[in-house]
């Protein structure tokens, strides 16, 4: 059982205030999207009540004493899609939020002792690359720039608060081609790749170095249930470059104090606003009247009213487990059953009495400031995505590990250090074992295998904890221990997220609206879908459609 010892002051309220007083709207789920739409509704003036089952808001982005005097960010491990407005709207920097650059942000590491550093110095990521090929180390930079400009033309329509699916709106469709006619051929092409093509055509049209495309690729496939080669992971490139970039890359950062920093910024910006945050209670049921949806009943029998409910859970959460079944429609239930959940990731923090060594690389070179990444090759990634789809447990996994104790030394006592490692293709459902008999054993696996390239890692070890898929489904409420609350393909993306027909965040019962991951534009520590759906919840109070 983890520890539970990382409190904050969550602005529990009386509980018959609460079910004798309506609200203009009850956010069911206390994570960041949950948060940026309470925030955004509060500040214009509505009432709102957050209810979170977990003692702690935040959801999966939070901060945690999972080890005496270690903090961990347990589920989310950096931020780049988190959007300065929302920071600058709701005045998080003002309420503690920073964000602290990592450069270079990537150091992939190869058998034998090679590595390739990225950052944001272009001059260095061409000197870097060049070790393994010169035409690589001239493309490199026209990519990311490409990249980035391509993500401009779609952004509008993937991020925008669409209010009708695209191609019911002829204006919207008609300035999406004229746009897309308006490109070179070679973008032209390159767009249409990345909007359903795989990781490695898109980047076999670039590259011819595995060990350029290993560290571009993952930011297609992470958290995916798709190798390197499967349709529709060149999509994810393109949506992690909505945010601001390096040359090829996202910018990933690291947030002072964890990733809690973000959500307990939104909490505190929550309760300037006025918002009531209960944690510790759970909902147990939306329900329904004659108008549509009406209130939710806590697990201690509270009942809070509101004009609009807005689910910041997953759908199949919402629609089947928190909702009568005659109150939903059922070709609307029947999608939302048939959706694919699997997660494919899993989560191991270290607490360390050292920091690691890294084959071939100098101690006090900057390397420890991002990630390291543990990939051999695209071939790996795909074998063991294929593994993976059979129950069986990677003996070489796609390893991804932070130490982000280099750049906040607080988050460990002093001399000590805490590394989060990223784990994946670790199916959810095991071919031969359970998950509880497995994890530790897998846990020993997999440092031994990091051994070849962090030597003397095992031994720093002071203490350890394993989040597997099923852990991250039962702590966080993640469907199958996915990270996006669904599949981030395209067949589940647009105008189809969560259900075709329904991208606006509003759903088929009246005054139900959904504002989390599953909705658009997908998933990720990103808080547009808060912020869309808190704009529609608006119009919709203003309009009386929300009655």
């Amino acid at each position: 059982m983890r520890p539970d010892t990382h409190r904050h002051d969550h602005g529990r309220v009386n509980s018959t205030k609460l079910h004798t007083t309506p609200y203009d709207a009850v956010i069911v789920g206390g994570g960041h999207n949950g948060l940026v739409c309470a925030a955004y509704l509060a500040r214009s003036g509505r009432r709102v009540a957050v209810v979170e089952r977990r003692d702690v808001v935040g959801g999966a982005c939070v901060t945690e004493e999972l080890i005496p005097g270690y903090r961990f960010s347990t589920a989310s491990l950096v931020t780049a899609l988190f959007p300065q407005q929302i920071i600058d709207d709701l005045g998080l920097a003002r309420h503690g939020l920073e964000v602290i650059a990592r450069d270079p942000s990537v150091t992939a590491l190869f058998p034998g002792g090679r590595s390739l550093t990225l950052g944001a110095d272009e001059v260095a990521n061409a000197t870097e690359i060049s070790r393994y090929s010169a035409r690589d180390a001239k493309a490199y930079a026209e990519y990311g720039r490409t990249m980035r400009r391509l993500a401009k033309v779609v952004e509008p329509y993937l991020v925008g608060p669409s209010r009708t699916p695209l191609f019911d709106d002829i204006p919207a469709l008609k300035a999406v081609l004229r746009t897309a006619t308006d490109l070179p051929d070679a973008d032209l092409r390159l767009l249409v790749t990345a909007l359903f093509g795989s990781a490695r055509e898109l980047l076999d049209d670039w590259f011819e170095s595995d060990e350029v495309k290993v560290p571009l690729c993952t930011e297609g496939t992470t958290g995916v249930d798709g190798g390197p080669s499967t349709p529709g992971t060149a999509y994810l490139m393109l949506y992690h470059q909505l945010t601001t970039g390096e040359w090829g890359r996202p910018a990933w950062g690291h947030v002072k104090g964890g990733m809690g920093g973000i959500t307990q910024a939104l909490a505190a910006a929550c309760r300037e606003y006025g918002v009531d945050i209960l944690t510790g209670r759970s909902v147990d049921r939306i329900r329904t009247g004659p108008d549509g949806a009406e209130a939710v009943e806590l697990d201690d029998g509270a009942r809070l009213t509101a004009r609009a409910i807005v689910s910041a859970a997953d759908p199949r959460t919402t629609f089947l487990r928190l909702l009568d079944a005659d109150a939903v429609p059922v070709a609307y239930r029947s999608v939302v059953a048939g959706a694919d959940y699997p997660g494919v990731v899993a989560k191991m923090h270290l607490a360390l009495d050292r920091l690691p060594e890294v084959r071939g690389l100098d101690p006090a070179g900057p390397h420890l400031r991002g990630t390291l990444m543990l990939i051999p090759s695209l071939d790996h990634l795909d074998r063991i995505h294929a593994e993976a789809a059979q129950g069986l447990l990677p003996s070489e996994p796609q390893v991804e590990c932070t130490v982000p104790t280099v750049l906040d030394p607080g988050l460990a006592p002093p001399g000590r250090h805490v590394m989060s490692v990223y784990l994946q293709y670790v199916p959810y459902t095991l071919a031969d074992t359970t998950w509880d008999e497995a994890r530790e054993a897998f846990a020993d696996q997999v440092l031994a295998y990091m051994e070849s390239y962090l030597p003397g890692l095992t031994a720093s070890v002071v203490d350890r904890r394993m989040h597997t898929p099923v852990d991250l489904e039962r702590d966080f409420g993640l469907p199958g221990g996915n990270l996006y609350h669904g599949a981030m393909s395209p067949r589940d993306l647009f105008a189809g997220r969560p259900v075709a027909g329904y991208p606006d965040y509003r759903t088929p019962v009246p005054r139900l609206y959904l504002c989390g991951s599953g909705t658009r534009p997908g998933g990720g520590v990103f808080g547009v879908p808060g912020r869309n759906a808190s704009d529609v919840v608006l119009r919709d109070l203003e309009d009386g459609h929300a009655r």
